[in-house]
């Protein structure tokens, strides 16, 4: 039973992927039920969310029955490679397909890692990724099933299928010349089109269109993933409010209307033409030179996008900007401090009152309250972000004149050795805690015990004090810390017990020599680079590292203050959420029911399923019944989980297929640290396997926030798929002297744990040496 909706596959709007479809209907019963189920799912939040903001307010669902085809594989299949342009390559000589074994539903909704492959126009295999499929959905006797898979490394397609696709392609574009969007199976005898539409119609994300390029390469590292609606809540307006700011402060123009970040299956990303359209108004900011910061591609369209950009109010406003620019700069370590004292009287506040015993509006207020206080945060670091990209640009500048092929590595080479970088400060304390470990063989049992989840497994003595020490201090930390629901260390430290597994296993005296190591490196870039430059070159250059090293030194101080004060935050939502289940006794029950079913989602209290003015606006009305929305977007909630992630840079609409990374053994990147090591690859799609790192390898990761950065004093490199040379981890990784490579499209996929890689933190390049 699938939906065919009367807006659907238009030029803007797309119901694909809201509107339910129902496999394995069968007798009058379950067709009743599967039409009220379709019919009904067009009535959900994102659904109607997404009609009104696409300006659709008269519609209706019509329905198809298709005959349920016994699928030995089945998949998808887009007819023009969506990174055509990223590649250089013309946009019909590649087809991409996602196939998987048994029923295509498990690969169209994202659930399952399917097999990918990249065939030319006819059909001959370029590129392939064959998953290890160890289940596969089938029907039989008009039931559903799952049943273990025999060969889970088989190709789901043998090459006839293939070919058969290849021609399917072929016939398709002979009907109209566009890209298509084609759901497969392939049963015992032939291949059959479930669905096939023109790509044209799959829709935009808010606030953009066919052109808008959209990026999650920097923002991504921040917050990878799926966002809760609490979070996006906060974080979305907290994102919009501090680039306006930021814009404004540069003497930009903003246009009211603008949509800076847009939700692409509920994933922050940037809307980076718009972004350029207005960073273009400053005569220096070169979108090709951001964007390679940044970590994204698109620079040379973004660059023709902004083209016709005035920047004649922005020369009127230049006096007045450079003066207030400058003073800001001058006493930005003032400013820090003066924050840093009222912050932590607000911390201090908080974590001396007991929330339990304020009324309902006390924990409203509280909410706006802090609130605000992120905002203050987030203004304060932007400032210290923009000191740290213009000392960077401007020594880039300079060293242009005299090394101008190397002048990007040089620059991050000599702004490295930074000293106390607060990043930096949790891989250091957990590595002092191993030491501590080392001396007693009953504490350091019971970390290496798998089954220890808590401090109280551990016997008192100085590992224990150490580590609860660590607690305090870091305590606000996680892995996807910007994600509210996600529990702090403070709450659940098992993320940091797993790390002291693996930093057990290396030299205890490897923290202080990788810290000296990249004072040593960076001294001797310098020691290098000065008999190239004349006497005033010299001391431009050493002013330039200096206010670079200073500007991030107090960034990285202020993104620590962003950890805490969201985690007071969180501290007020759960408070809150308890009150929100004690009186509405149906969110109580369903909550209940989440729990007994053992689902993953139970981890996430009901509050993070709300709006932070939905929240408030529960506390302070008598009653409150919420049950049915946290419910519906529970339910978003795992569809968009279930999704695929988008690709990190994409423009128009996010391709409908997941894409294998090019490049075949050798995969490019940015260089985000410098050096160059060989070693076992550890792929780690989730934080549970932290502790199986090894000393030597070579830790593969979708994204790093600081929640990871422990590990690289581990691990011999690290690979990831976004992140930029000026990110927090990239930052991190040069004062650990650990080679990185970040932005490496498809890593996790391609990479597989045990792989001999080599790493190029100088070039940008991962290399398969061996499988």
């Amino acid at each position: 039973m699938r939906s065919s909706a009367t807006c659907e596959d238009g030029a803007l709007v797309s119901m694909a992927g809201l509107a339910e479809t129902v496999l394995g209907v069968r007798g009058r019963e379950a067709l009743a039920a599967a039409v009220r189920q379709v019919w009904a799912s067009i009535a959900s939040g994102r659904a109607l969310a997404y009609l009104a903001a696409h300006g659709v307010r008269d519609f209706g669902m019509a329905l198809v029955v298709q005959r349920m085809i016994e699928a030995r594989a089945a998949g998808v299949m887009f007819t023009r490679a969506p990174d055509a342009r990223a590649r250089g390559a013309a946009a019909g000589d590649e087809r991409i397909v996602n196939v998987g074994l048994g029923l295509g539903a498990p690969v169209v909704d994202g659930v399952t890692t399917p097999d990918v492959l990249r065939i030319d126009a006819r059909g001959r295999l370029v590129d392939s990724i064959i998953a290890h499929k160890t289940r596969a959905m089938v029907v039989r006797a008009g039931r559903i099933e799952e049943i273990d898979v025999e060969e889970p490394d088989r190709p789901a397609l043998g090459r006839e299928q293939i070919v058969q696709l290849s021609e399917v392609a072929a016939r398709l574009e002979k009907l109209e010349p566009v890209a298509w969007d084609v759901e497969f199976a392939c049963d015992a005898q032939r291949t059959w089109i479930v669905q096939a539409r023109p790509a044209t119609g799959r829709g935009f994300p808010d606030g953009g269109d066919a052109d808008t390029v959209w990026s999650n390469v920097n923002v991504g590292e921040a917050l990878p993933g799926v966002a809760t609606p609490f979070t996006w809540s906060v974080a979305g307006a907290f994102s919009e409010a501090g680039f306006r700011s930021a814009f404004a402060a540069l003497g930009c123009r903003v246009p009211r209307h603008a949509r800076l970040v847009g939700n692409v299956y509920g994933r922050f990303y940037l809307n980076l033409s718009q972004f350029m359209r207005i960073a273009a108004q400053v005569p220096f900011l070169d979108p090709r030179t951001l964007v390679e910061l940044g970590g994204g591609w698109g620079g040379d369209e973004l660059s023709s996008q902004v083209a016709d950009v005035s920047r004649r109010g922005f020369y009127a406003r230049l006096p007045l900007t450079a003066s207030r620019l400058l003073r800001e700069q001058l006493r930005l370590d003032e400013d820090v401090q003066a924050f840093e004292l009222y912050a932590d009287k607000q911390w201090r506040a908080q974590s001396a009152l007991d929330l339990a015993i304020l009324p309902d509006e006390g924990v409203a207020r509280r909410l706006r309250d802090i609130q605000a206080l992120l905002e203050r945060t987030g203004m304060v670091m932007l400032t210290c972000a923009a000191g740290t990209l213009g000392s960077h640009l401007a020594l880039k500048m300079v060293l242009e004149r005299t090394t101008p092929i190397d002048a990007d590595r040089l620059a991050q080479s000599l702004t490295s050795g930074i000293r106390d970088l607060e990043s930096a400060r949790p891989g250091i304390g957990v590595m002092r805690v191993a030491t501590l470990a080392r001396r007693e063989p009953e504490a350091r049992a019971a970390i290496d015990n798998e089954a220890t989840t808590g401090l109280d497994a551990i016997p008192e003595g100085p590992t224990r004090r150490a580590l609860q020490s660590f607690l305090e201090l870091y305590g606000d930390r996680a892995v996807r810390e910007a994600e509210l629901s996600t529990p702090r260390w403070k709450e659940d430290p098992r993320p940091v017990l797993r790390m002291l597994r693996a930093a057990l296993r290396t030299d205890a005296q490897r923290a202080d020599g990788t810290l000296a190591r990249a004072k040593a490196q960076a001294d001797a870039e310098m020691a290098n680079l000065v008999p190239m430059l004349n006497v005033l070159e010299q001391t431009v250059v050493r002013h330039l590292v200096a206010r670079a090293q200073r500007a991030a030194r107090l960034r990285e101080r202020m993104r620590a203050w962003v950890t805490r004060v969201l985690g007071m935050l969180r501290e007020a939502a759960l408070d809150a959420d308890r009150r929100l289940l004690r009186r509405d006794r149906e969110l109580e029950a369903d909550w209940q029911a989440l729990v007994a079913s053992g689902s993953p989602l139970a981890s996430v209290r009901s509050v993070f399923f709300l709006t932070i003015d939905e929240v408030v606006t529960g506390l302070r009305a008598p009653r409150a019944e919420v049950a049915a929305l946290v419910r519906a977007r529970r339910a978003e909630l795992a569809r968009d989980q279930a999704r695929p992630d988008p690709p990190a840079t994409f423009v128009g609409s996010p391709p409908p297929v997941v894409l294998p990374p090019t490049g075949g053994d050798v995969m490019r990147g940015l260089a985000a640290s410098p050096g160059v090591v060989e070693g076992r690859a550890r792929v780690l799609v989730r934080e549970d396997g932290m502790g199986a790192l090894q000393p030597g390898e070579i830790l593969v990761v979708h994204t790093t926030d600081v929640g990871w950065t422990p590990l690289f004093l581990v691990a011999a490199g690290v690979v990831t798929e976004l992140g930029g040379s000026l990110s927090h981890a990239a930052v991190v990784a040069r004062e650990f002297g650990v080679p990185s490579v970040v932005n490496v499209v498809g890593a996790t996929r391609a990479i597989r744990t045990g792989d001999v890689l080599r790493v190029d933190g100088d070039r940008g390049t991962v290399e398969r040496v061996r499988a």
